[in-house]
């Protein structure tokens, strides 16, 4: 790598996350697994992970569907634990972790780009990825997905490489794979390139790629070993979502990840047409390079295929780790396109072709740019459960209600990390007996919760007695 590209690099990955720290919120949305994640961190600092996952085990397995598994898998809490040693329930301070790993992303997918493009077209292409807005907006959540993608694209590059390296490269190829293994239990689907770059290197000599395997798969293996014996499970409650699953959500799940990667370029004007324009190059790219680009297909495919018969959608993040995929095919097919063309209109076409990727570079970083100024010259909103009025009810839970209490409540993590009372969400008037206490934000009925307008009537085995309320939140004693 030459150092004039380094040092692009380098500032490509500083201006990234210049934008998105100055993106950051002080606040978080309503979703609360990032409540989860810190309850986990901060389990691991007081080493009373078992203590975690007795407490959310009541959580789940009492809220009328699963509002998550049991414990989610424990790297991203890791990552989060030395943090949170430092500087606390600090928003702004939490969401650096991602901020830093998505710079570590940018650097692997350069060098990912780099085993298909040329140096400067890899270059421009992490420039595109390391402003769109849609991407860096990802960085104000304190979840697992930034980690992950960066985890899992630098084991795409390692498992691509791999049959023409060494021993060294088998060690941090199992490594990677079990940090993104154990950053996200949908990591286990990295493995499936893996094995298929070996059979397509070695085919038909299959026992020499078995022999190519065992160093990687020693290493991920011990590693396994050494998680099992250090930290607890709970990843096998995410079967309970599966309960959810019909065949119309499965088809209405096929139709929306279809057209989910379309999201990338909500914020960017004109950018529904980017999304069909730019898979008509990724299935050229496909089909002329089928043999070349299996591995990396077959993961987008599998990883696509597991959340259709996932119940639950959580939008564009689900499919990060497949879009560096996706870019990288997309610029690989008009190279393609422009080579099939009459030598004497190639160069306007690889001007036109560059010439489109600098376009939404400059539009991407112009927006970037200006939400980062806002949101930084506004003061930084604080959103969600970090607000004043969110602030005003934790408080009332933590000093006016027993500290044995259980709580009913749209966000059950969310509010035992903030009060340390034992809790879980319904949407039955039926399960209201199994509560001391029953909030209800007044602003998202239906959302988790008994609708505001039906608490206190639609069960007449228990009275309710309001306690606290404010412009947000409403709190009731149950007298059973």
């Amino acid at each position: 790598m030459r150092k004039r590209s380094l040092l692009l690099l380098g500032l490509i990955a500083l201006i990234s996350s210049a934008l998105s720290f100055f993106m950051l919120t002080r606040g978080h949305v309503w979703l609360d697994d990032f409540a989860s994640y810190l309850m986990q961190a901060k389990s691991i600092l007081s080493w009373s992970m078992g203590d975690f996952i007795r407490r959310n085990a009541f959580t789940v397995q009492n809220s009328s569907y699963p509002p998550g598994p049991v414990a989610y898998p424990w790297g991203f809490p890791l990552l989060l634990a030395l943090v949170y040693a430092i500087f606390g329930l600090n928003a702004l301070a939490l969401k650096l972790v991602g901020i830093a790993f998505y710079a570590v992303f940018l650097v692997a997918f350069y060098f990912l780009a780099h085993t298909r493009l040329e140096e400067d077209e890899s270059l421009l292409l992490t420039g595109v990825l390391a402003v769109l807005p849609a991407l860096l907006a990802a960085n104000d959540l304190i979840i697992s997905d930034i980690p992950f993608l960066a985890f899992s694209t630098i084991s795409l590059f390692l498992a691509d490489r791999f049959p023409r390296q060494k021993a060294l490269a088998g060690i941090l190829l199992g490594a990677s794979l079990f940090m993104a293994c154990f950053v996200r239990t949908t990591g286990v689907v990295l493995l499936a390139p893996l094995a298929l770059t070996l059979l397509i290197a070695f085919w038909p000599r299959w026992q020499l790629a078995l022999k190519q395997a065992a160093v990687p798969a020693l290493m991920f293996g011990f590693l396994i070993a050494v998680q099992v014996a250090l930290f607890p499970g709970g990843q096998d409650s995410y079967f309970s979502h599966f309960s959810m699953l019909t065949p119309q959500r499965l088809l209405d799940n096929a139709l929306y990840y279809l057209w989910l990667p379309s999201w990338t370029f909500a914020n960017i004007p004109g950018g529904l047409v980017l999304y069909p324009l730019l898979a008509v190059f990724v299935l050229v790219s496909l089909l002329t390079h089928l043999r070349r680009d299996a591995a990396l297909h077959a993961y987008s495919l599998l990883t696509v295929a597991l959340f259709i018969v996932w119940p639950e959608r959580q939008g564009l993040r689900f499919i990060y780790p497949i879009l560096p995929i996706l870019f990288i095919a997309a610029f690989d097919g008009m190279k393609l396109g422009v080579a099939r063309l009459p030598v004497n209109g190639q160069k306007t076409a690889k001007s036109i072709v560059s010439g489109f990727w600098g376009l939404l570079l400059l539009v991407s970083l112009g927006i970037s740019a200006y939400s980062a100024y806002t949101n930084a010259s506004g003061g930084r909103n604080i959103n969600g459960p970090f607000d004043v009025y969110s602030n005003q009810f934790f408080s009332f839970i933590r000093e006016e209600t027993p500290a044995e209490s259980v709580i009913i409540f749209m966000r059950p993590r969310a509010l035992r990390l903030f009060t340390d009372r034992d809790a879980f969400m319904t949407e039955r008037c039926d399960d209201l007996v199994k509560g001391d206490y029953v909030a209800i934000h007044e602003k998202m009925a239906g959302n988790g919760q008994i609708p505001p307008e039906q608490i206190t009537s639609c069960n007449p085995r228990v009275t309710l007695e309001e306690v606290f309320n404010n412009k947000r939140f409403t709190v009731y004693k149950i007298q059973k």
